[in-house]
Formats: C-alpha cells, sequence, structure tokens
C-alpha cells in the first residue's frame, strides 16, 4: 500500500541563499545550502494527517503538529533528504510511476542538521523552474514526506499542539510559489 504523504510548505526565501547559488557550467542552477523543513508547530486538516480515521479525527478540522528537533535530527530523518528529486509543486515519487515530466531537480548528498533547520544543497537543472526561482515567481521549498503521528498534546514556543510527528521520511522536494 502507498503511504501517505504530507506537504510541510516550509518557506525559506531563496533571496537569503543568494550568495549560496550559483550556474555551473552547464546552466544548472546549484544551491550550496538551504533549509528544507524546521521545528515548529504546523496547522493541517485532519485529512492530510496519515491514518487521521484511525486516530478519530475530524477530516475537515484544523490540527496544530508539532515536528520535534529530536526527530528531525535523526540520523534516518536526516538521510532521507539526501538524493530525492524536486519537483515543480508536488508530485509523488515512487518507481512504479515516477513524476519525471515535473521533476526540475534533486537534492545533495550531505544533509545536515542545523538546529532549528533539517538542510541540504540543492540541483535545479529545468530552464523553466531556474528563471522562476531567479525572477522571485517561484523560491519557496515544500517537503513531501510521510510521518507516524502521536496523540500527545503540548505547547513549543508558545504555541499549544495537538499532535507530534515521529519517524520523518522524505519522498521529494517541491518548489512551490507559496508556502504554508
Amino acid at each position: 500500500p502507498t503511504q501517505k504523504l504530507v506537504f510541510d510548505y516550509f518557506a525559506p526565501d531563496f533571496r537569503e541563499s543568494l550568495s549560496k547559488r550559483h550556474k555551473d557550467n552547464n546552466r544548472f542552477l546549484r544551491v550550496e545550502i538551504s533549509p528544507f523543513t524546521k521545528e515548529q508547530v504546523a496547522p493541517y486538516h485532519g485529512e492530510e494527517i496519515p491514518g487521521y480515521e484511525r486516530l478519530g479525527l475530524d477530516p475537515q478540522k484544523t490540527y496544530y503538529v508539532y515536528r520535534p528537533a529530536s526527530e528531525l535530527s535523526k540520523p534516518e530523518t536526516i538521510a532521507s533528504i539526501n538524493s530525492i528529486p524536486i519537483q515543480l509543486e508536488h508530485h509523488i515519487e515512487n518507481p512504479d510511476d515516477p513524476a519525471t515530466d515535473t521533476r526540475i531537480g534533486t537534492t545533495g548528498e550531505k544533509a545536515k542538521w542545523e538546529a532549528p533547520y533539517l538542510c541540504n544543497s540543492l540541483t535545479f537543472w529545468e530552464s523553466r523552474a531556474i528563471s522562476l526561482i531567479e525572477s522571485g515567481a517561484m523560491r519557496e521549498l515544500s517537503l513531501g514526506y510521510a510521518f507516524d503521528p502521536v496523540k500527545k498534546s503540548g505547547i513549543f514556543k508558545g504555541q499549544k499542539y495537538d499532535l507530534v510527528m515521529r519517524n520523518i521520511r522524505a519522498n521529494h522536494l517541491a518548489l512551490v510559489e507559496q508556502g504554508r
């Protein structure tokens, strides 16, 4: 069975990384380091949460989900953002049905945790995507990933949450117009 993915819609403004990006001799756009996601509490509709039915969540209600540093800094989570496809908008990737028509690049192989961010390098291959980034029309990233939700409430930096993400595993990174 296919595992349900959620989309992070994190917004690391590419303007912050202007000095960390360049075009190589193939005219590919390379970004030395960029944040993909961070420790935070984020809103999700119940239907976006994997296993929401099993957890008894209302599919239309907004729940606040905590993505803890303890999970983002796990070696397995860090490794999961290495060498994954970058998509123009969200398109789930798998070997049986690869989203090659919308694939615009790849992430690097040296992911790292730099609190509060999970970071890696990026390479964009496709000229349309590069133009969208350079013009500022699309400059935000959104990580597509699976996780195990745990019903546990608490407060992180003054924000209440209803659930906690565990076992976070990336599928793809998306270039999006506007993040969450």
